[in-house]
């Protein structure tokens, strides 16, 4: 059985703190994921993958490991700009960086649940390697 998270619930689990430890930025490399536990005990994954060649080709995925199960539901999804996407309930697309989204929406229809996406500026290169 599908496990399907309302909207209030998947904006509880992205607004809920997630305290990173001190070191790390060296705990994640160009493939890899850490878990974390948030202040509410919730237990959440990040992956980071970067492709060897092209930095603006990369997802970088925060996601919830339900309690019942070992899936992990994927809350936000965010994208280089290598591949536009397209949202298939609104029938638009999306080019450029841009951060998928988890809907109880597109879940209820049968879609993954961050098959929504949205573009955006709001990237920012922490070690200033270029995008």
């Amino acid at each position: 059985m599908a496990i399907i998270y309302t909207n209030e619930e998947i904006n509880e689990l992205i607004n809920e703190r997630k305290p990173l430890p001190e070191d790390w930025d060296t705990q994640i490399y160009v493939l890899d994921y850490m878990d974390i536990k948030g202040d509410k005990g919730n237990h959440f994954r990040i992956y980071v993958r970067q492709d060897k060649y092209n930095p603006l080709d990369f997802s970088v995925i925060l996601g919830v490991i339900h309690p019942l199960t070992t899936r992990v539901f994927r809350l936000r999804r965010y994208n280089g700009k290598t591949n536009p996407h397209t949202n298939r309930i609104e029938r638009n697309e999306v080019s450029g960086f841009h951060i998928h989204e988890a809907t109880e929406r597109y879940q209820e229809r049968g879609q993954k649940e961050d098959a929504y996406a949205v573009e955006t500026k709001r990237y920012t290169d922490r070690y200033r390697r270029g995008c």
